[in-house]
């Protein structure tokens, strides 16, 4: 494990950063690998592969948060809709900043009944009235010493995916056959959290269009495309609105499908896409193919900043990320929920920001994004890449939209548990997915039962 260390003193606007760093150097003693923190804002670590542990891997006893001494005074949250951060603890003083709701701090003064002086990750330093934040103690996830079951995992979260998905085909809430591919990454520290069935080719439907924009970027900054305004209204309806005559017209302007396969093939970006027809009238398109990997490394590098590729300068890479994050954060049509915030118990939560591209097909239902959460640490963001594939589509009996509707009722499951997951890795006040996420790693994590021999 290792282990970012606090070698000098922090003044000022760091010393938040500082503290912080020094709290988690303690923390991390008595954690375990699975569950470990990072407080210090670093850049990007290389995105890497993590080994998956040993089938019979020993789990340490996780000690409780409340054990630990409290060095660096309470972490808050704010609960009211916006609250304000004053220069000193009066309402006759300016505002230095209005914190939204679900903001996280850190209290820097003595507990009264009125006001606090708290810290931002920021290090912006003010007061706020205290019957607005919530104060609170991290809690550790419950794990117990024992033995791992036989299915080998690369961390606790798709341990407790692979039980959640156990658990629904055992109580027949889904067939045997609707199959789940995901993939998972930590963009603070580049590790890969979850990666089930990851380079399994899938039909991609309009999740094809993310690669498709890859195309139409490259070509821009090389200079094919000299971009007008009709161009950028229909890759905003392509990506917004999933239009697929818009997506159809992008294509023809590429060159066509067999064009656009080569360009993304030399990025040696891609293993599994294949582009092979352009969106039908009736959206039904079931030669395209993409895998969850796949949608994760373009969206790894597009937060990354590195989109374009190596050959062309930061500048550039950085004004293409920022133009498809743009696109992928609008809002699309009222009817049209994604499955990885909307209708989940943190969708409510302002803070929580989310850039994604949906898809569907019969026997094929996709969201691929990146989540980004409010933690006292500051920022932090993971990709989640989600697919239910039936392969036999025509095994569907009835409407495929019914269909589509009870895998999303899944997704947004495992998204919650992800969501509780990262939550808890960073120290972020959260309640959702929790009790989720600690039910299916007790499970995934039992011993398994003696067997004894008659």
């Amino acid at each position: 494990m290792k282990v970012r260390l606090c070698l000098e003193p922090a003044k000022g606007r760091n010393l938040f950063i500082y503290r912080l760093c020094s709290v988690s150097l303690l923390s991390l003693s008595l954690y375990f690998p699975v569950t470990q923190l990072y407080a210090k804002e670093s850049s990007p670590a290389k995105i890497q592969s993590v080994p998956r542990l040993s089938a019979y891997a020993k789990v340490e006893q996780l000690i409780n948060k409340s054990d630990i001494p409290n060095i660096i005074g309470s972490y808050a949250v704010v609960t009211a809709s916006a609250l304000n951060l004053r220069s000193s603890p009066s309402t006759n003083n300016p505002s230095i900043k209005v914190l939204p709701k679900g903001t996280h701090l850190l209290s820097l003064s003595a507990i009264n009944k009125k006001w606090l002086k708290v810290i931002n990750p920021q290090g912006i330093q003010g007061w706020v009235a205290q019957e607005h934040v919530k104060l609170y103690e991290p809690e550790g996830l419950p794990y117990y010493a024992g033995k791992f079951n036989s299915t080998p995992f690369t961390s606790s979260l798709e341990a407790s995916i692979l039980h959640y998905m156990k658990e629904t085909y055992t109580k027949n809430k889904l067939k045997r056959n609707d199959k789940l591919s995901i993939v998972v990454q930590d963009l603070t520290t580049g590790e890969l959290l979850v990666s089930l069935r990851a380079r399994q080719s899938l039909k991609s439907a309009s999740t094809i269009k993310v690669p498709i924009l890859h195309a139409y970027m490259i070509q821009r900054f090389k200079g094919k495309i000299r971009e007008n305004s009709n161009h950028k209204k229909l890759i905003e309806e392509m990506i917004r609105f999933s239009s697929n005559p818009s997506t159809n017209t992008i294509i023809k302007l590429l060159g066509g499908t067999n064009n656009i396969q080569l360009l993304l093939d030399s990025t040696k970006l891609y293993k599994e896409l294949s582009l092979i027809e352009t969106i039908p009238e009736d959206g039904r398109t079931y030669q395209n193919k993409i895998s969850a990997a796949d949608l994760n490394q373009i969206f790894v590098n597009i937060w990354f900043k590195r989109v374009i590729g190596t050959k062309y300068s930061a500048q550039v890479n950085k004004t293409a990320a920022k133009e498809m994050l743009y696109l992928l954060s609008l809002p699309g049509h009222a009817w049209l929920k994604d499955r990885i915030k909307a209708g989940t118990c943190f969708a409510a939560n302002k803070s929580v920001k989310l850039w994604d591209k949906t898809g569907f097909v019969k026997g094929v239902n996709g969201n691929a994004g990146i989540v980004e959460i409010d933690t006292p640490h500051g920022r932090r963001a993971y990709s989640l890449v989600m697919f239910m594939e039936r392969e036999d589509y025509q095994t569907i009996i009835g409407s495929a939209s019914r269909w589509s509707e009870r895998v999303s009722l899944h997704m947004r499951k495992i998204s919650e548990i992800t969501f509780a997951f990262i939550s808890n890795r960073y120290e972020s006040y959260n309640k959702c997915g929790r009790s989720k996420l600690i039910r299916y790693a007790k499970l995934a994590l039992a011993p398994r039962p003696l067997q004894v021999s008659l």
